[in-house]
C-alpha cells in the first residue's frame, strides 16, 4: 500500500541571527507537527524563537494556500541552513589600528510534509 506524501519547500533569505543559536532551536523542532512547534516556540522569549515562529507560520500559510485538503497532518520534515551574503566593514581602533567586523546572513529552507490517507504522520528524519 502506497502512501501519497505532499512536500512543500519554503525559503527565507537574509536572516540576521547567529547560526549556532538557530541550530540549537531547529534541533528541538525538527520532525514535529506544526501546531506543536507553534506552541513550543510561543513559550521561548529569545529573538531566534520569535523569528522562527514567524517564518514557519509564513511557510504553513503558503502550504495551506496550495493544498486545500487536510491541514492537520503537516510536519516539518527537514531544515537546511545555508550561508548567504556577508557585510564586511572596518571600525577604527586605538593606536592607529583597525578592527574588522564581519556580519553574516543566512538562508533557511523548510521542507514541509503532509501525509494522506489518514495515516498517522511520522517524519522520515528523527
Amino acid at each position: 500500500m502506497k502512501h501519497n506524501k505532499l512536500y512543500f519547500s519554503y525559503k527565507s533569505n537574509n536572516i540576521n541571527y547567529s547560526k549556532i543559536k538557530l541550530i540549537k532551536l531547529l534541533n528541538i523542532i525538527k520532525s514535529k507537527n506544526i501546531e506543536y512547534i507553534m506552541n513550543l516556540l510561543g513559550n521561548f522569549k529569545t529573538k531566534g524563537a520569535i523569528l522562527l515562529k514567524t517564518i514557519i507560520l509564513n511557510a504553513y500559510k503558503n502550504f495551506s494556500r496550495q493544498i486545500e485538503s487536510q491541514k492537520k497532518n503537516v510536519f516539518l520534515k527537514n531544515i537546511i541552513i545555508n550561508k548567504s551574503r556577508s557585510f564586511k566593514k572596518i571600525r577604527p581602533a586605538p593606536q592607529g589600528r583597525a578592527n574588522k567586523i564581519k556580519k553574516q546572513f543566512f538562508k533557511i529552507i523548510f521542507i514541509l510534509n503532509q501525509e494522506k490517507n489518514g495515516t498517522k504522520g511520522k517524519s522520515d528524519i528523527q
